[in-house]
Parts: structure tokens; C-alpha cells; sequence
């Protein structure tokens, strides 16, 4: 995970808990057979009672679906990876062998106003043993940036106190752990106020990320970007289109979605396969939620699968996703035998020209950084991931362990000699790779807590 701790943890009060049920054995299809109705609690807030409901299936999620798309209406900061579209194509691939713990905050004059859509995880900590943790439906696998909890506008603290209150009568569970929040979200800094209150250990970290302000017109566009940048974009098509014949295109027909599918799969194979390593799409896991989320984001007209042709021949391809007036990009590949021609670099400047004309105002990296990224006048922002435990707790003795480790590691980089750094960095880098080639089939590692 790419994070670094940016607060510190709070301090540690006895809270009092009573017993959660004991999670039973899946069914297979990501429902807990011992939980097969939705439970329910009652709180009382300021301005009225709030109604906790629990389900435990997608079935079950899937009857809110029409309040949850009002507030995704209604709320402006929840992004695609808060549509059901993209939680349940997720949920329908990797959730086979998962517990779902989604919770529903409603009251009686407002009906539904929040979802927080866990389910149940385990980490393999060496020092901690087995933790069970309660992710975010979309968190663990590298597909989804941007997760939220999902609340209608102006009921963010009731939501937030709501669930700090679920969870202390909860008792089977460890670690809370929420990645890639947004940096703005008004959910997470209420539900930090009520953690600070309630005496609860947590650690916030953050992630970097990049995203492209949009202007209405190209040419503004291209006057933003390094005399260098321009000269590319503007050269490398030309060679191009006097070398081959080229094209560039979307995918907008589910009759062909398949194929273009399969034709961004082996393009970004083939790159990882020049290493050695299986990459991506090497697991039928995520093709599946690949296959499943287009057709779906297709349907809505959010699919963005675009690809660049040399005589009639795929070459690049790029996916992303059209929400609102931002595009998100999440895979891409290209053909290494035309790597010297930069045919990554010239669709995504192709893409953009079009993306800019249909009045699209923001390009999303997601999480991540580099130069190649940089180089398209990216704006630097950042995602926090947010951690945390009951005190007293073994999910709390967690987070010390892991902030004093991260205090270590932060000492040694300061006082060692850079020879000396370099070395460590590159004996966990062995590490790691060492663990890829002797687990080289775990495409969904569980408890990723770095």
C-alpha cells in the first residue's frame, strides 16, 4: 500500500462492548449463512432517532439501491466508485469467499441517509497473528481509489456518530480500515471528531494522487503543458499518420466489448510478460469483474475504452470512466514491438483533444505518481487512508506497533548513510519479490496494512 502516516494516533480510554454474533461459514456467494436476515439498532441523535440496519448479502443491499442513487445525485463529492454499478460488479467477482458487513443509516422523515458497505477481512500480521478487519466493498484488490462511505449531504456526522456507536457494541472485529478516502471528505473528518471523542487509537495516512484540470479549448490546453510537451504532442502524431495508417477509436457497441476487452487484456499482458511477471489481467477474478463492469458502464454511457490502430491493428488501448464531467483512467497497455513510436503517449493526447471538446472538465490519474503523469499539467492532491481500533484492544496494540515502526523506519532513513538506506530498500524489495514468486496465484492478497 502506498501510504505514509501524516497524524498521530489518539489516546486510549476503556470503552464498554457486548457480544456480536460469531461469523459463520460463507454459502459461496458472499453471504453468511448464520446471518441470513438483516439486524437492526436504534440511536438517538440530535434532530431524531438514526436506524442501523445490517445485511449481510448483495441481494439484500441491492432493495436501497433507488435511495442510493439519489444520494449520489444529491451529493457531488461521491465519484464512481460509490455507484452500485461499480461496488456490485466488484462484489460479484471478489466477494465469493467474503462476509458482507454493509451497514444502512436511515431515519423515519428522511429514509436512508448513508451506507457504509464493509465486509469482513482477515490480515496475515506475523506479529499480531490472525486481525479481522472490516474493509470497504471495492478496498483489497487494487481496482478502486476514491471509496467513501456513501451519505446524503448534510447528515455526515449523525452517519458518523452512528456507526462509531455500531461498532462499540460489535465485538468481532479488530481493525476499521477505510483507504483512499477522499482528502475533502466531509464523512471522515466527522468521522474523526468521533473517534477523538470516543478515546479510539487511529492512524491517518496518505496516498498521493494526480488529476488534470480541463479548460474548454485545446489549444488553452496545450499552452499549460512544457514547450518539451507540446513539441510530442504535437510531432509524434504527424510520424505517425506518415508511417501508418491510423485510427483512433472507442468502444460504444456491446457486441463489440468482448473483443475490445480482450484486446486491452493482452496488451497490457504483454509488457509484464516481457518481465517475466504475471501482471493484471493474468487472473480470471479480475477479468471477470472487468467483463462485468463494462457492460454495466457501458449501458450508462461511462465507459471510456479507447485504442490507437497502425493499419488496421490494435496497438494502445486505455480505460477509464465517465462520471459527471470527470473522466477517471484506471488500465492501459500497448504493444512493445511499437514502443518507439510512443503510442500510449499519442492516444492519451488524442483521447484528451476529444475528452476537452465534449466539455469533460477534469482527467483523473487516480492514486500514484510519476513523470509521465506529471508531464500532462497534472494538479498533485492525495488520498487518506484512515485506520483505527477500540482502545485497549488488539487492532489498537496494531496501530503502536505499526506507528512505531513507521517512526523507525522514518529515524533510519534520516541517520543512515544513503549506501546503507539503499541496501535495506533493496533487501525488502528481494523480499517481496520472493513472496510474488512463491504465492504467484494470490491476486487478492487480504490485509495490506503497510
Amino acid at each position: 500500500m502506498r501510504a505514509q502516516m501524516t497524524s498521530a494516533q489518539s489516546g486510549l480510554n476503556i470503552a464498554k462492548s457486548s457480544t456480536w454474533p460469531n461469523s459463520g461459514l460463507g454459502d459461496g456467494n458472499g453471504e453468511l449463512t448464520s446471518w441470513n436476515t438483516a439486524s437492526h439498532k436504534l440511536m438517538r441523535v440530535e434532530g431524531g432517532t438514526i436506524r442501523t440496519t445490517v445485511y449481510h448479502s448483495w441481494a439484500q443491499l441491492e432493495d436501497k439501491i433507488p435511495e442510493w442513487e439519489v444520494i449520489l445525485r444529491e451529493n457531488p463529492g461521491l465519484s464512481i466508485f460509490s455507484t452500485p454499478e461499480w461496488l456490485g460488479s466488484w462484489w460479484k467477482a471478489f466477494g465469493s469467499d467474503k462476509q458482507m458487513l454493509a451497514l444502512a443509516f436511515s431515519s423515519e422523515s428522511d429514509g436512508l441517509l448513508g451506507l457504509a458497505p464493509f465486509y469482513v477481512d482477515a490480515s496475515r500480521s506475523p506479529a499480531f497473528a490472525r486481525l479481522k478487519l472490516l474493509r470497504l466493498v471495492g478496498d483489497g484488490s487494487e481496482d478502486s481509489d476514491n471509496l467513501e462511505l456513501i451519505v446524503k449531504r448534510g447528515h455526515e456526522n449523525a452517519c458518523a456518530v452512528a456507526l462509531v456507536d455500531w461498532l462499540k457494541t460489535a465485538s468481532d472485529w479488530n481493525l476499521c480500515v477505510l483507504n483512499t478516502l477522499p482528502s475533502d471528505s466531509v464523512v471522515a473528518t466527522a468521522l474523526l471528531r468521533a473517534l477523538k471523542s470516543s478515546g479510539w487509537r487511529f492512524r491517518v495516512m496518505t496516498r498521493p494522487r494526480l488529476t488534470v484540470d480541463l479548460p474548454d479549448q485545446w489549444d488553452e490546453y496545450l499552452a499549460r503543458l512544457s514547450s518539451n510537451q507540446r513539441s510530442k504532442v504535437r510531432n509524434l502524431r504527424r510520424r505517425l499518420e506518415k508511417a501508418y495508417d491510423l485510427r483512433i477509436f472507442k468502444c460504444t457497441s456491446s457486441e463489440n466489448l468482448s473483443a475490445c476487452l480482450e484486446t486491452l487484456f493482452e496488451l497490457h499482458q504483454k509488457r509484464w510478460q516481457m518481465r517475466s511477471e504475471p501482471g493484471t489481467f493474468a487472473f480470471t477474478t479480475r477479468r471477470r469483474f472487468y467483463f462485468q463492469m463494462a457492460r454495466s458502464f457501458l449501458d450508462r454511457k461511462w465507459l471510456e475504452l479507447w485504442f490507437l490502430a497502425l493499419n488496421g491493428k490494435p496497438v494502445a488501448a486505455q480505460c477509464g470512466f465517465r462520471y459527471r464531467d470527470t473522466v477517471y483512467h484506471l488500465q492501459e497497455g500497448f504493444d512493445p514491438d511499437y514502443a518507439v513510436h510512443r503510442v500510449g503517449f499519442v492516444l492519451r493526447s488524442c483521447v484528451l483533444q476529444q475528452l476537452i471538446s465534449e466539455g469533460v472538465r477534469q482527467y483523473d490519474f487516480l492514486a500514484g505518481e510519476g513523470n509521465a503523469k506529471e508531464h500532462w499539467g497534472t494538479r498533485a492532491g492525495n488520498y487518506s487512508d484512515l485506520h483505527f481500533a477500540k482502545p485497549w484492544t488488539r487492532g489498537a496494540a496494531y496501530l503502536t506497533a505499526v506507528a512505531q515502526v513507521s517512526a523507525t523506519k522514518a529515524w533510519l532513513r534520516q541517520h543512515l548513510p544513503l549506501s546503507a538506506w539503499n541496501s535495506l530498500r533493496a533487501l525488502n524489495r528481494a523480499a517481496k519479490t520472493l513472496g510474488r514468486q512463491l504465492h504467484p496465484n494470490s491476486e487478492f492478497v487480504s490485509g495490506g496494512l503497510s
